[in-house]
């Protein structure tokens, strides 16, 4: 062999045990990153614990806001003629709303105008308006818009629920 030709041998060898070294590095520094953010989601969250901790008790720390417990209610059955159908068309749904526990009172003082709302928006809709999920998801917030709207601020629905829904 030439001189030339060892050369360029020792120089190729070379380069391929630097990309070698390059790669592992790469796959070391993925692999300890990976290891780092699977040890964060499975720990739940200890970094907010510990800055929780590091506020003293003393007047200027906020208080911790107590969580508030929700409950459902029940709006009963309705039974709704469907807009444009001549009478051929019918929507039954039954309907309850998650409040939080101090609201409970007032929204069943006000379940006739809650019921009311119901009625006044599900009879506006037409057969197409609730073919699919989309025309059932677009009914349950325009509810929950018009619920809390009935309310006037004196209570908040959270969540509104069909545990009944038929057309015929």
């Amino acid at each position: 062999m030439d001189a030339e030709e060892e050369e360029g041998e020792e120089t190729g060898g070379g380069g391929n045990k630097k990309m070698l070294a390059i790669v592992g590095a790469v796959a070391l520094l993925l692999g300890a990153g990976a290891g780092y953010g699977g040890a964060i989601a499975t720990s739940g969250g200890g970094e907010a614990e510990e800055v929780a901790e590091a506020i003293p008790d003393g007047e200027d720390a906020a208080p911790v806001a107590a969580k508030t417990t929700r409950q459902v209610h029940s709006l009963d059955r309705f039974t709704v003629n469907l807009r444009g159908t001549g009478g051929g068309r019918v929507l039954r749904l039954e309907v309850q709303v998650e409040v939080d526990e101090e609201d409970v009172d007032t929204v069943t003082e006000k379940s006739p105008a809650l019921r009311d709302a119901v009625l006044t928006l599900a009879s506006d809709y037409t057969y197409a308006d609730l073919e699919g999920i989309d025309g059932k998801m677009r009914l349950r917030d325009e509810l929950l818009a018009r619920l809390n709207t009935s309310l006037e601020d004196t209570a908040s629905v959270r969540r509104v629920y069909f545990t009944e829904f038929v057309v015929q």
